[in-house]
């Protein structure tokens, strides 16, 4: 009997060791730390991953070099939202988006009380062409007042603009929700939400093609898992929540529902499940190239770029699909420190 165990407990052993060596390793790289790495670290914690048969590693890079370690192919998926680099002759898809509305607040001086009377004020931009400078002529836009009827003034980091703001040097300037509560909470005014106007895709997941064309199968399973990674943030928020205050590195469990509404409020109900309109999609196209033209950046795409040059979504639709059919239920599921 002691040898039938001792043979049982072999093979058990084995077994283990056979389905560990089965996990296909992956690399994914994150364009920054914090919110961007949730939908990962959920679906690496809750076991979406291992389920697929991958065993995922996040890294964390900047912006440009996530777009170009996942053109070389040293890792297998970003999202680094590789626009500029796709305008620019990469072989690259996008897969998925996480948000399709932009996270930026106009705040203005508290003697300006409505929309039209941001003509002629000194608003604070980031840079002369950035994607949040173009975001604000849009908004401007939509809301009749003429681009040329204020001035803008580039001063870079959020900090530096809030401090122009606190200081009265600038009247007005397009920030992130945290910094416009501060200035709220100083007297200042939240006169917009630019998401209520004008449509902003962050990229969820992508990928080289000859990935897509080489490993369809492997493409379809890390999409299916990082869209359940999606789905519990959006749909189970208590859970979500543990999530964030970890991530973020948070005590305040209000702090955290917060970020978690905010980051709701920023996508639409095709984005939560990585979808986009097409509407949004040309919007987010033609905003790049209007930014890399007034950069001088080199535009390989001639012509009109339609979004199936840019996006494929296919495997997320097929990837939702059989998640619903298979009544996959997001509020099953408890945070955890440790993957499945």
């Amino acid at each position: 009997m002691p040898f039938l165990i001792a043979m049982f407990l072999l093979c058990c052993g084995l077994s283990d060791a056979l389905g560990a060596e089965a996990l296909k390793k992956i690399r994914i790289a994150s364009k920054a730390p914090g919110e961007s790495l949730l939908p990962y670290i959920i679906a690496q914690r809750l076991g979406f991953y291992r389920e697929e048969g991958v065993d995922v590693d996040v890294i964390v890079t900047r912006g440009t070099v996530t777009t170009q370690v996942t053109v070389s192919g040293a890792v297998d998926y970003s999202n680094g939202g590789s626009i500029p680099a796709i305008l620019s002759g990469a072989r690259l898809k996008i897969l998925q988006v996480s948000t399709d509305k932009p996270s930026q607040y106009l705040v203005v001086s508290p003697k300006i009380t409505t929309m039209k009377q941001i003509g002629g004020k000194v608003i604070a931009t980031s840079d002369a062409s950035g994607n949040s400078t173009l975001l604000l002529r849009e908004l401007l836009t939509k809301n009749g007042i003429a681009v040329e009827s204020v001035q803008m003034r580039a001063l870079g980091e959020p900090a530096v603009r809030m401090g122009a703001m606190l200081s009265g040097t600038v009247d007005a300037t397009m920030i992130s929700v945290g910094m416009a509560r501060q200035l709220q909470a100083k007297g200042f005014r939240i006169l917009a939400y630019s998401g209520d106007y004008v449509s902003s895709l962050s990229a969820n997941l992508e990928t080289n093609e000859d990935k897509i064309q080489n490993a369809p199968d492997e493409v379809l399973r890390v999409v299916r898992a990082t869209l359940k990674g999606q789905m519990v943030f959006h749909r189970n928020p208590n859970e979500a929540v543990k999530f964030i205050m970890e991530i973020l590195r948070l005590n305040d469990v209000n702090e955290a529902r917060e970020i978690h509404r905010q980051r709701d409020k920023e996508a639409s109900d095709l984005a939560k499940i990585s979808l986009a309109s097409e509407e949004s999609m040309n919007a987010n196209i033609d905003r790049v190239r209007e930014q890399m033209r007034a950069m001088g950046a080199p535009i390989r795409i001639k012509g009109a770029v339609t979004p199936d040059q840019v996006y494929d979504f296919s495997f997320v639709k097929k990837a939702y699909e059989e998640i619903r059919v298979s009544k996959f239920d997001p509020m099953r599921y408890e945070y955890s420190k440790k993957a499945m």
